[in-house]
């Protein structure tokens, strides 16, 4: 487990074992092959290289023509084909990715397939496959993440009993049923901020909502330690208050709810449709754990965490970033003017 500037315990719940995932067609990840077709790239058990073929369903989707391989969702359907050696490499891919995220820290191997499929019974089973896939390679409990609780409920169905309890995620105050899974099979789950008709628009709303969700969860006899509270992360260009909303919330609720209860969230979502992510994200995260919260739901390999807990809060690569977050750099004029001018550019977290 990762620790903060001062020592305290960083819950990582990594992410990227998910279908919406992407890679640029053009990166080092993606071959093409002497017929024309695609294969993404990467390394077996013992580094002997490998690929595997992107399927048609990929190479003919919108996202593809427009560059982008959806390489989750390929390794997911490859392994549903059961033709092998294609369903060989699909498992192999995914494995390669826990593998990844295991070694950078992650505490929660993050699994989704909503995207695999609009049939539930297609969802059902790829959950189920790839809890087993992950499970046979991975020492960590994964994270059973789904918009549906029935394909949350087949991963429950098909883990290794002697493994830890997976981390459910997510319930809501419109997804009730997922604390009862929780309390029913002692799990740990994520319970967001979100309200009963969308999502928070302050603060206020975050720290009311989660509020009540806590209640939710208590009275079913869940613990606060069991708890993981998302308080919904989303983009300062959409909302330049959005960082500083998150910021606020998370020191209320650290100083309502007390230190056994987690509090989370989707913390890269901050920097989407904006450049230098990875000095945004960076930036963002060491912010959170400073405003109270002890966990989150990001990629441990493109966010090194011993980096981004002793990186210099003084740089100027730094300080444009917390401005930007904090909403003190309204909508980002200064940030940007930088980045344009190039001011940014060697910043080691922001490349």
């Amino acid at each position: 487990m990762k620790t903060t500037r001062d020592g305290r315990p960083f819950v990582v719940i990594g992410e990227n074992i998910h279908a919406t995932r992407v890679v640029l067609r053009k990166g080092q990840r993606v071959a093409v092959l002497p017929d024309g077709g695609a294969a993404l790239v990467f390394a077996g058990p013992d580094g002997s290289p490998r690929r595997l073929v992107v399927p048609e369903a990929i190479r003919s989707s919108h996202e593809f023509g427009a560059g982008r391989a959806k390489h989750v969702k390929a390794a997911l359907l490859a392994m549903m084909a059961d033709r092998e050696p294609d369903a060989e490499a699909g498992r192999a891919y995914l494995a390669w990715m826990a593998s990844h995220q295991v070694a950078a820290g992650a505490d929660y191997l993050d699994l989704n397939v909503d995207e695999l499929s609009e049939r539930l019974e297609d969802q059902r089973a790829a959950m189920r496959r790839l809890v087993e896939v992950i499970e046979a390679v991975s020492p960590l409990p994964v994270s059973l993440d789904s918009s549906n609780t029935e394909i949350i409920r087949a991963g429950l169905e098909a883990r290794d009993r002697a493994w830890p309890a997976p981390l459910l995620n997510s319930a809501s105050l419109e997804r009730l049923d997922v604390l009862d899974l929780a309390a029913e099979h002692g799990c740990p789950v994520v319970v967001t901020a979100a309200g009963g008709t969308g999502l928070p628009a302050s603060a206020d709303e975050r720290v009311a909502n989660a509020m009540k969700i806590v209640q939710e969860a208590t009275a079913r006899g869940i613990p606060l330690e069991r708890l993981h509270v998302d308080v919904i992360v989303l983009p300062v260009a959409v909302d330049p208050q959005a960082g500083g909303y998150v910021l606020g919330a998370l020191r209320r609720l650290r100083a309502d709810l007390g230190p056994a209860v987690h509090l989370t969230g989707g913390l890269s979502n901050v920097s989407y449709g904006l450049p230098l992510r990875k000095l945004i994200n960076d930036t963002f995260i060491d912010l959170a754990a400073e405003a109270g919260a002890d966990s989150g739901i990001i990629d441990p390999v493109a966010s090194d965490l011993d980096r981004v807990f002793s990186q210099g809060r003084e740089t100027r690569a730094y300080r444009l970033a917390a401005n930007l977050l904090t909403g003190a750099d309204e909508y980002g004029m200064e940030f940007l003017t930088a980045y344009r001018a190039g001011e940014l550019g060697s910043a080691t977290s922001g490349s």
